[in-house]
């Protein structure tokens, strides 16, 4: 009996949705066939692939070391059906990004890539950067796009677009003035800030600390649609990235404070997985986006 590629993909998507039945139902199989298939594939190799807990497959640690292996010939395979040619692309690509770039820089961007290949589909998830780096690392993510520090050995940052963090207010906010405001003289205004995990909130708390002894947030929220909303509402101030207020800078609903302290500027990087084939998508892809950054995207 020889290993066959229904074999590896069932074992791939069982590893990535954590069940045979979602497996199944992704591949379009019955749960007893992809079961079966699993069953024989892992008597082939003579080792368990999976611990079988009660409500999902966990991998052994054999199960781990095969699933880079099985990525990679599923990623060949899709590229050798695909073809070489860029009009011809087709695929399926994952891609995890940080919300500023999610939300505001890469619709645009999977879009007229799109355009270009329409025969790519894109999975684009809006992630914290520790989430979508951690994709990328365990092979859920084909991309991120992050403005945190790669620390892994595991993965490569190649330098994409720079961003600012701004603080803003509603036009008719008191602080909504021209001239130079240093940090500390907010002291006492009301805030209103992302959750902890977002890196605009942790880059923001870290230099405001260094100003102002406390601050005086007021809501907080997942939502950067939905403090952009109260700021204009006049609720108080928020610390944003720049991508995500240029529309409303533009249009006059909300004005940037001139805070010196904050006059610094963040990189984010896209972030692949070293040492591993990439499919024709991806490639494509990063090679677009850099593109765009350097005709000021």
């Amino acid at each position: 009996m020889r290993i066959t590629l229904r074999q590896i993909a069932v074992f791939e998507a069982i590893a990535r949705t954590g069940s045979i039945a979602a497996a199944a139902a992704e591949i379009g199989l019955s749960a007893s066939a992809a079961s079966m298939s699993l069953k024989e594939f892992e008597t082939h190799l003579g080792t368990r692939l999976f611990e079988r807990a009660r409500r999902s497959m966990l991998l052994s640690d054999e199960g781990r070391r095969m699933l880079e292996a099985a990525k990679e010939i599923l990623v060949r395979v899709a590229d050798m059906e695909a073809g070489s040619l860029p009009e011809d692309m087709r695929g399926r690509l994952r891609i995890g990004a940080a919300a500023p770039v999610g939300n505001y820089v890469l619709p645009q961007l999977c879009a007229a890539f799109m355009r270009q290949h329409p025969g790519v589909r894109i999975e684009l998830r809006v992630l914290s950067s520790q989430d979508a780096l951690e994709g990328v690392r365990s092979m859920a993510l084909d991309v991120a796009f992050v403005g945190a520090p790669v620390n892994s050995s595991y993965l490569e940052g190649q330098p994409w677009l720079r961003d600012a963090l701004v603080i803003c207010a509603a036009p008719g906010h008191p602080r909504a003035q021209s001239y130079e405001q240093p940090l500390a003289s907010l002291a006492g205004e009301a805030w209103l800030l992302e959750k902890t995990q977002s890196s605009d909130r942790i880059s923001f708390t870290v230099e405001a600390l260094k100003s102002l002894n406390s601050l005086d947030i007021v809501l907080e929220t997942d939502s950067v649609e939905a403090i952009k909303r109260a700021v204009r509402d006049g609720a108080g101030l928020a610390c944003l990235s720049r991508f995500a207020i240029e529309e409303e800078l533009a249009r006059g609903d909300l004005v940037a404070l001139d805070v010196p302290e904050l006059r610094f500027t963040r990189i984010f990087s896209i972030v692949t997985r070293r040492d591993t084939v990439h499919p024709s998508a991806m490639r494509a892809f990063r090679q677009f986006a850099m593109a765009a950054s350097a005709g000021g995207a």
